[in-house]
């Protein structure tokens, strides 16, 4: 039986998602793979350890011994000091190739370009899906369908997130289930703002101040990807700001479904201090008042407003009683491969070879980058994620593939597995 690292990196050398479907096809009876796949991908299942110690691998352990032991970790049994000596004793007591798919684990990203989806696909929900609200597109036929009055509030541009207030700690999430680490930061916010209502999920965005207000979508994020990754410093975690939205008993954001309306759940967040704050909300009559704010607001060079039922349910499903407004479009892509660059460009990435989740959307992405994306940003880093792309259409190419009519780069999605399907892309 062929070594799950092995399988790892034939699962990386091609960026096809069918390549990838029949490979783990292949091996669909291979149970070290797939639990190691489930460790790994699975939202729930959580070390609390980013940095890997250093170690010795010379060992010959068994590497489903291994991830039984890593249970004591995903219970907080061990933690700190404690937990750091116990990962490198299991580190120690593998062979080298074991030892990195390990590490793969603790990191929640084996680096191959395999989604959620993807997986499921061949082991049918192996994967929990992590419970997230998605708003749907402005459209005349949502629209119609809203109940008025109604709330505004405005489209943020930071990075959406969960914090999880169970048993007196405090976890933050993506909004795919990963670990946004801010090395304590906004914990006793978080506590305060649960109170009496323990074991409860807030739904909002990060942001990151800076001398002079907050920065920029690209800086700012750039920064929270650190968070993501585990790299993020003390005086960058003092930076970030918490704006909140929603509130959801954890019983009923397991579940997938809250019945509590609205204007009961925002009723129940508080500002806790200046970093961390409830958004603010406006009333609206009618869809020529919201409009209204959505000009203000585009104006003020906001990015847009979202548009909400006050009677709507917390749903884990796109909602029809939660409408984006927004002037630009953009969707989520998945990056399957790499043009290298010419002329000025030389040895930096020239375009990303970019698909829908579902691969029925083919696009070249050349625009966006500055210098420093095109030298930060290499064929190993990149390909396989997730990124936001700009774009004035979506059109047929010549070859008659559905496109992207002047797509522009944004930014990496360190906080995203999975791309949109081209059913969710305008």
């Amino acid at each position: 039986m062929a070594e799950v690292y092995d399988i790892i990196q034939e699962l990386a050398s091609n960026n096809s998602r069918n390549f990838k479907i029949e490979l783990l096809e292949k091996h669909v009876h291979n149970n070290v793979l797939k639990t190691v796949i489930h460790k790994a991908l699975d939202p729930f299942t959580q070390f609390y350890i980013r940095k890997i110690p250093k170690y010795e691998p010379t060992g010959h352990g068994c590497i489903m011994q291994a991830m039984k032991e890593l249970f004591l970790l995903e219970s907080r049994q061990v933690t700190g000091n404690a937990g750091i000596e116990h990962l490198t004793q299991i580190l120690n007591n593998l062979s080298p190739k074991n030892a990195k798919v390990i590490e793969l684990i603790i990191a929640k990203d084996l680096k191959c370009g395999v989604s959620t989806a993807t997986v499921n696909a061949v082991w049918p929900s192996l994967i929990a899906e992590y419970p997230v609200m998605l708003a749907s597109k402005m459209e005349n036929k949502t629209l119609d369908k809203m109940t008025w009055p109604a709330y505004v509030q405005l489209k943020l541009d930071g990075m959406r997130f969960n914090a999880i207030v169970r048993d007196n700690k405090v976890e933050f999430r993506s909004r795919n289930g990963k670990e946004i680490n801010l090395l304590g930061h906004l914990e006793e916010d978080f506590k305060q703002m649960a109170g009496e209502f323990m074991d409860v999920v807030f739904d909002g965005e990060l942001v990151v101040a800076g001398d002079d207000g907050l920065l920029d979508r690209q800086t700012g994020n750039g920064i929270l990807n650190k968070a993501v990754k585990g790299t993020l410093s003390e005086s960058e975690a003092a930076q970030v700001r918490a704006v909140v939205w929603d509130y959801i008993p954890y019983a009923y954001f397991i579940d997938g479904i809250c019945p509590m309306p609205y204007s009961e759940r925002i009723d129940r967040i508080i500002n806790t201090s200046e970093k961390v704050q409830c958004i603010h909300t406006y009333d609206v009559e009618n869809i020529d008042e919201a409009n209204e704010l959505f000009q203000k607001f585009l104006d003020q060079g906001e990015e847009g407003i979202m548009l909400k039922s006050r009677q709507h349910i917390w749903e884990n499903k796109r909602s029809k009683n939660l409408i984006k407004f927004k002037a630009e479009l953009d969707c989520d892509l998945r990056v399957v491969g790499y043009q290298g660059g010419t002329g000025k460009f030389q040895d930096m990435l020239g375009a990303l070879i970019c698909e829908s989740e579902d691969g029925q959307l083919k696009v070249n992405v050349g625009s966006g980058f500055n210098d420093e994306d095109r030298k930060k940003l290499t064929k190993e880093s990149v390909e396989g994620k997730v990124i936001t792309v700009k774009y004035n259409a979506r059109i047929q190419s010549k070859n008659g593939d559905e496109s992207l009519f002047l797509p522009i780069f944004v930014e990496v999605r360190e906080d995203k597995d999975q791309a949109d399907h081209i059913k969710d892309i305008k």
